[in-house]
């Protein structure tokens, strides 16, 4: 389940709200209260990969880590004119992904709750189940009892530590709310907070196909980097952006 974090909070504070398309919509730190909308939007907006297809209940679950974790980021796009500020927008991720999964695999009070809504979402999703045991119940038991024949080696002194890369794991905006720039405003917001806390780089994944948002990251000069299949068929392509100093 870990393997699905990428696609996929204590955050740097910032301004409560921040101005954005004429004066109606803004920006602010995601919290609890937004998890309901943007759950339902990841289900709708983002429905490649496994999670999408347990539900907005479990996905709400799995967006509550980020937004618990020391390492997460979230940001909403708000609608101001509208009752109580409607969620259009928001972008997820984390400003140092090795950590956060990190954090997420050794804290058996988040991880097994997770784990039980994600068997609690597949037992009510039969067709989902079965594309679970097929397309990845054998490489996730070799990945086990790899791990456990895995010998764990001290690090070398004078080793140089990897640069620490942040995930944008979901960036979802409503339709009606498209080429208005939020999409853009969110990136932007989403890499000023993880440079703030020393990223050097920024990662997200999309896929390739009509549902994914290749153009969208080319625009913005992100680099194209590996590309492959996942366990369902569907094709992805990582972007990468740099934010942190040269070497």
């Amino acid at each position: 389940m870990i393997d699905e974090l990428r696609g996929s909070v204590v955050a740097p504070q910032a301004p409560d709200l921040v101005p954005a398309v004429e004066g109606r919509l803004a920006l602010r730190q995601a919290g609890s209260r937004d998890l309901p909308a943007m759950s339902r939007a990841h289900v709708q907006l983002l429905p490649i990969g496994l999670f999408p297809s347990l539900g907005a209940r479990f996905i709400r679950r799995w967006q509550r880590t980020y937004l618990n974790s020391p390492h997460g980021v979230g940001v909403v796009a708000v609608d101001t004119a509208a009752p109580q500020d409607e969620v259009v927008g928001f972008v997820l991720g984390a400003r140092d992904h090795a950590a956060y999964t990190t954090e997420l695999t050794k804290d058996r009070r988040v991880l097994v709750p997770l784990a039980l809504a994600g068997l609690a979402a597949l037992a009510v999703r039969p067709h989902v189940a079965l594309r679970v045991l097929r397309t990845r119940a054998r490489p996730w038991i070799r990945r086990v009892l790899g791990h456990r024949a895995t010998v764990v080696r001290p690090a070398r002194a004078g080793s140089v530590a990897a640069p620490q890369v942040a995930v944008m794991t979901a960036l979802a905006v409503q339709p009606e709310w498209r080429k208005s720039g939020i999409g853009m405003m969110l990136v932007d917001r989403f890499v000023e907070l993880v440079q703030e806390t020393g990223a050097r780089w920024v990662e997200a994944q999309t896929s390739t196909g009509p549902l994914g948002a290749t153009g969208f990251y080319e625009r913005l000069g992100w680099e194209a980097r590996t590309h492959w299949s996942t366990p369902d068929g569907d094709r992805v392509r990582t972007y990468r952006c740099r934010v942190g100093r040269a070497d």
